[in-house]
């Protein structure tokens, strides 16, 4: 039975997200000669513009011995042009009242810049300065390299970093998302200039970017400022895709690996899932709530429970996320342990809930609470210009469509119980299961 209170819940956070969406104006596409994609979305809820870079190269598009090469651009692309001195792209922006950042992920790499809407003639003309123009001097390499570098050596010293780069390690037999965009210390001492300017020339082109532009302006202002800044830069030949060469093999068996110990014991059971265009992603990802996002989710609820024999619970934290990528991604499910001795039961653990959910399915109380989740996060990301140019860039990266996240949350609405229950089953299986055990260290 669905409480009232439930009831009213649902109906504020499904109609909350689907105004936001029927209130959002069209997305208006097009193309430069060159290649180069832009997408604009007007708004006039404050006088500021999200002009965004967003280029189709991640780590997973690295050579395999130089891992860290797309997350050096991510710092580079700050450091010096043909017209501008090192950090100026930044201050200028800043000096305006903006505000400016990046991103590298698996998929993909792009560059944020809010700022009062009379200057998008400004923001542009900085993005295309960087996208061509970019000083490769081995000195600023060297100095970057070693910023990279401090940035992997932080993430080593976290235990739950640490585990999710082994399981994907083992959970990606062929693919390059066995490893993430944040790089590899030994790959990077080996990356000269040379390898990143290469880089460099083959990915930051037109024809591998969108030009996003979300705020107070029209596509016809986008244009014009487009096709003069963006517009004289050559068309580049079709970048190489490393992984469309490395698909990952379908895993038929269950792959099990216990490494050396860590700070505290982690458990982490993985399954491959589809691609983001594919149909099955939006159950999978209520799936992936319903088991282990929010205190009341399955896998915390299971691993926390105070054990009335030992007065202890099984496990410090549980959860679990569904890593949607461009290209097949994983669900991952985890739990953080002390005592050595908790490892199998922890897994056992994980792996009965993941069972009991493919056998019967989620309450409808489940169900809803899940999707009132996914609604409420959507309705929040689209709140300001630069949450609105976030989603349009992850959409075409994800599925090749600019305005594919607007379906989004009617998507969600229409998953159903039998849904829920099928994609579990055919995606969870433990005979298909990635597990990867830390035990604690000196206990």
């Amino acid at each position: 039975m669905v409480r009232p209170l439930l009831i009213l819940a649902a109906l504020t956070a499904t109609a909350s997200a689907q105004s936001a969406v029927s209130k959002l104006p069209q997305v208006e596409t097009f193309s430069l000669a060159n290649g180069l994609s832009v997408a604009v979305l007007h708004t006039d809820a404050a006088p500021v513009v999200a002009v965004q870079v967003w280029y189709h190269v991640g780590s997973k598009d690295e050579p395999r011995d130089r891992r860290g090469s797309a997350h050096m651009f991510e710092h580079m692309m700050f450091k010096g042009t043909a017209h501008l001195r090192g950090e100026e792209h930044a201050q200028f922006i800043n000096g305006i009242g903006g505000y400016v950042n990046a991103a590298t992920d698996e998929d993909a790499t792009h560059y944020i810049n809010t700022l009062p809407s009379d200057y998008l003639d400004f923001a542009i003309q900085l993005e295309a300065e960087r996208m061509r123009n970019l000083l490769f001097r081995k000195a600023m390499i060297d100095t970057e390299r070693e910023v990279v570098k401090e940035e992997i050596r932080q993430q080593e010293n976290s235990p739950l970093a640490k585990g999710v780069l082994r399981f994907l390690a083992v959970a990606f037999t062929k693919h390059p998302y066995a490893w993430t965009a944040g790089g590899n210390l030994k790959d990077l001492d080996a990356t000269s200039p040379a390898d990143l300017q290469k880089f460099y020339n083959a990915y930051y082109q037109p024809g591998n970017a969108m030009l996003v532009v979300v705020g107070k302006t029209t596509a016809a202002e986008v244009k014009a400022a487009a096709e003069k800044y963006f517009g004289p830069i050559p068309k580049a030949a079709e970048p190489p895709r490393p992984s469309a060469a490395s698909p990952e093999p379908l895993q038929t068996a269950q792959r099990k690996e216990t490494v050396e110990p860590g700070q505290i014991g982690l458990t982490l059971v993985g399954f491959h899932v589809p691609p983001a265009k594919d149909k099955d992603v939006y159950a999978l990802q209520v799936a992936s709530i319903i088991l282990g996002s929010g205190e009341s989710s399955r896998l915390k609820l299971r691993l926390k429970a105070v054990d009335p024999k030992t007065k202890r619970p099984l496990a410090l934290e549980g959860g679990m996320e569904a890593v949607i990528r461009e290209e097949p991604g994983m669900t991952i499910a985890l739990g953080a342990f002390l005592d050595p001795a908790a490892a199998d039961p922890v897994q056992a653990a994980i792996l009965d809930e993941i069972g009991k959910l493919a056998a019967k399915g989620p309450s409808a109380d489940e169900l809803r609470k899940a999707k009132n989740q996914v609604q409420s996060g959507f309705v929040f990301s689209l709140e300001n210009a630069q949450g609105l140019a976030e989603a349009i860039g992850r959409s075409w990266i994800l599925t090749g469509s600019p305005s594919s996240f607007i379906k989004d949350v009617d998507q969600i609405e229409k998953v159903t119980v039998a849904d829920v229950q099928r994609v579990v089953k055919q995606y969870m299986s433990p005979d298909r299961a990635t597990i990867v055990v830390i035990p604690p260290k000196g206990r």
